[in-house]
């Protein structure tokens, strides 16, 4: 998404209601972050989230990471209108490359739509164990790819009724790349999060993972399991056959 007019599309207010959603869901499952907490949001956008939660959460500084040089661009020029550039910082970065982070590790890890864009969804699960400190608490959000082509195009229409061509084709690319709920609870097992992550529907076509680690050392997790095919990156698409994921 490192293309300037995609990047002003996803700045402007057509994405307000799924900003919403994410910071009501974080108000819920992560109600009380500590003051002075760090909050890093891995694919954060053009950083409308942060953005929000740096209002609510005052006492917090947030980290944002992205890999596209225009999505950052339109959140720092964000951040700066808003006055909260000193609260809101941002990297250019792409897992799995180690991030150029001021913090190794963070009391907070966000993401939202992430997941989908990653051929191996692994390489999300196993930041988590990477950038999160020993108790942290984790909030992830994303699309769930629909049985029918049909169906998807369903979601797109009700969704974004009024948004662009452009919005809506990347959302009907997402959501055709997206995962089932089965297959990110095999991903939580493998990645050994299940016991620390709750899945839920957060809207009929979305889920989201929330909860805490409870691990206490953190040099000696985040062993991942493999599976038996070896393959991480691969699903199936609305007509059963393999394809990578975007």
């Amino acid at each position: 998404m490192n293309d300037a007019e995609q990047a002003a599309a996803y700045a402007g207010s057509a994405l307000d209601n799924a900003c919403w959603l994410f910071v009501q869901l974080f108000r819920k499952y992560l109600p009380d972050p500590v003051a002075n907490s760090a909050i890093l949001d891995l694919g954060c956008g053009p950083a409308a989230i942060p953005l929000r939660l740096a209002r609510q959460f005052n006492t917090c500084e947030i980290h944002c990471v992205d890999g596209a040089a225009h999505m950052l661009t339109e959140g720092k020029k964000a951040a700066q209108q808003r006055g909260l550039e000193d609260k809101v910082l941002f990297f250019h970065g792409t897992l799995p490359d180690k991030l150029p982070l001021p913090r190794n590790r963070y009391e907070i890890v966000i993401s939202n739509s992430f997941l989908h864009h990653l051929a191996d969804p692994m390489i999300l699960w196993q930041a988590i164990h990477q950038y999160c400190l020993p108790k942290a608490s984790i909030l992830i959000l994303d699309l769930l790819r629909p049985k029918t082509e049909q169906e998807a195009r369903r979601i797109v229409d009700s969704y974004l009724p009024d948004g662009s061509p452009l919005l809506r084709h990347d959302m009907l690319l997402s959501l055709r790349a997206a995962f089932t709920l089965d297959e990110v609870r095999a991903q939580l097992r493998q990645a050994n999060l299940a016991e620390h992550l709750t899945l839920t529907m957060a809207t009929p076509f979305q889920f989201a993972a929330h909860g805490h680690l409870n691990e206490s050392n953190p040099d000696k997790r985040g062993a991942m399991v493999m599976p038996r095919s070896g393959v991480t990156g691969q699903k199936k698409n609305f007509h059963g056959t393999e394809k990578e994921s975007a």
